[in-house]
């Protein structure tokens, strides 16, 4: 099965996530038909490739991207550089438009990723003293350090 396609597939079974660890991935593609053993190497290419990326955590989720992301660079980009960037308009415009830079100007797969990140947890609403305004902030370095 090609790998786009089971990507497209699970993003619209599971458009919030899919909850549960590594069995859980390997259970709903078994749920498709696959083999148990054909499901484990599914799971094992979504996550090579790139497409499917486990976010551990309180509400740890396994996330699909329409479109291959290193998430963990990502997510080391947001952490180390996001707090020096300063957008324009609202917080989450702001945040996108870091994404979207950071993504070669793909907007819709930075919209993926904010919904990803907000859904596991990674995300809340906050003010910025030192920017005096509301602005996005993100919670994952304990996330950081079980992905390395």
């Amino acid at each position: 099965m090609e790998l786009k396609r089971l990507v497209e597939e699970l993003r619209a079974r599971f458009p919030k996530g899919l909850d549960g660890e590594r069995e859980g991935l390997v259970r709903a593609l078994a749920e498709k038909g696959t083999s148990p053993t054909e499901a484990e190497r599914l799971a094992e290419a979504l996550e090579a490739q790139s497409y499917a990326h486990y976010l551990p955590g309180e509400k740890g989720r396994w996330v699909f991207l329409s479109k291959p992301l290193d998430l963990t660079a990502l997510m080391r980009t947001l952490d180390q550089e996001y707090r020096e960037f300063v957008g324009e308009g609202d917080e989450e415009e702001e945040v996108l438009a870091f994404l979207t830079a950071k993504l070669e100007g793909d907007r819709a797969v930075a919209q993926e990723v904010l919904e990803a990140l907000r859904l596991a947890g990674y995300v809340e609403k906050g003010y910025s003293p030192e920017l005096e305004r509301d602005r996005l902030i993100f919670h994952f370095p304990e996330a950081l350090r079980l992905l390395s």
